[in-house]
């Protein structure tokens, strides 16, 4: 059947197509409409884009899993989960994306959110303590409450799985080595530490990188998993966060294993970075094996210019400057949009269109939707049937 599983009710009909989504990540023929795609979006735009509001605080579970909920509190997430759903079937995407229930307890700060569309009751926005976190030294590591990769239920996955509409897969959100390493330590002591304790560092590492890769072979037995999303931040605006080196010893060897668990399983791939990563591009396709590359700025290389050196070699997606949606006209967005498709979105294969990073709660709604109707668009003049 066409379109959501009953008790969904969502306010369009469409046809999703994943293996539209495949084709096009891999690479491979024959050319066909150019798919949407995301790392995420915010709450406050799930929220703004449909007209309701979450049901529930979801601040509770940024720093645990979903354990010991009342029957109430279930119910209600579980209709914030129907809204997520709705979200990615009614945008045009071919995924829903979900959260496993491995996480990493970490030190966060409240600020308040100035943003238009706020993510959280109470208006604040949570920020990641880069001077500190839990782990200093061997001490710490011993203390820590790793959590237990047997113990997880993924509940999340598995209420999704049950309601995914059809022509859908889930695209299941890993936690990172290097950016939960970060978390930790704190960026700052971390860096310290690489000099200090290069020990510490590494157990740290080799136990995130243990857990991670254990947590995806559980979550790729699913027949309903089609993609694994692994995001690491590594990046800033001139280079790499730590020398390319250290990635290279402490986290590419955890990425590789993670590539080869999603491939044993016949899943995708995908990897996301902040930054000038470029160091390192050959690295992450040759070595670690990624089936696309994720999040691009213009400041640093437009996605045309990524894709002339590596779409070759891996599919790119994304690529709508963050800047330019947030603070451009909505003729600009679009403008902006079909020139990347004209470049990249030729072939009809190798190429994803999406935000550079996110749809973050600070993009004005109607330049989101502009950039998916202009894609909506160019697929209907250059693809018969999209």
């Amino acid at each position: 059947m066409s379109g959501p599983q009953p008790g969904l009710h969502f306010g369009m009909q469409r046809q999703p197509n994943f293996e539209n989504l495949r084709r096009t990540i891999l690479r491979q023929g024959p050319p066909g409409p150019v798919p949407f795609i995301e790392l995420l979006a915010d709450l406050g735009v799930v929220e703004a884009v449909l007209g309701e509001k979450f049901p529930v605080d979801l601040r509770r579970y940024l720093d645990e899993a979903f354990v010991d909920v009342s029957a109430d509190e279930l119910q209600e997430l579980t209709k914030a989960a129907d809204m997520f759903v709705r979200f990615w079937y009614e945008m045009g995407y071919d995924y829903v994306p979900v959260p496993t229930d491995l996480i990493f307890h970490r030190h966060l700060i409240p600020l308040a959110d100035t943003a238009a569309l706020p993510d959280w009751v109470g208006g604040e926005r949570y920020w990641q303590d880069e001077t500190s976190g839990p782990i200093q030294s061997w001490a710490d590591f011993e203390a820590y409450p790793w959590p237990k990769a047997e113990e997880l239920r993924h509940i999340a996955l598995q209420y999704v799985s049950a309601v995914l509409p059809e022509g859908m897969k889930i695209c299941v959100h890993l936690p990172a080595v290097f950016e939960n390493a970060m978390y930790l330590m704190g960026l700052q002591s971390l860096c310290y530490a690489l000099h200090d304790q290069a020990d510490l560092v590494e157990a740290i590492c080799q136990r995130l990188g243990e857990l991670v890769t254990a947590v995806a072979a559980q979550v790729v037995a699913w027949d309903n998993v089609g993609i694994i999303f692994q995001g690491d931040d590594m990046g800033f605006h001139s280079g790499t966060l730590v020398s390319p080196d250290v990635i290279r010893r402490y986290i590419l060897p955890h990425q590789k294993k993670i590539a080869e668990v999603a491939h044993g399983a016949g899943k995708l791939l995908v990897f996301h970075s902040c930054g000038n990563v470029y160091a390192l591009m050959d690295d992450f396709i040759d070595y670690v094996g990624v089936d696309a590359k994720h999040s691009f700025e213009d400041k640093i290389m437009p996605v045309e210019e990524v894709y002339h050196r590596w779409g070759d070699r891996v599919a790119i997606l994304g690529g709508v400057d963050m800047d330019l949606l947030g603070r451009g006209t909505e003729e600009q967005v679009r403008t902006r949009t079909r020139e990347i498709l004209e470049v990249c979105g030729a072939k009809g294969a190798g190429y994803c269109l999406g935000t550079g990073n996110s749809v973050a709660n600070y993009i004005p709604v109607q330049n989101y939707l502009a950039m998916l109707d202009e894609g909506h668009r160019w697929n209907r003049e250059h693809f018969e049937g999209a």
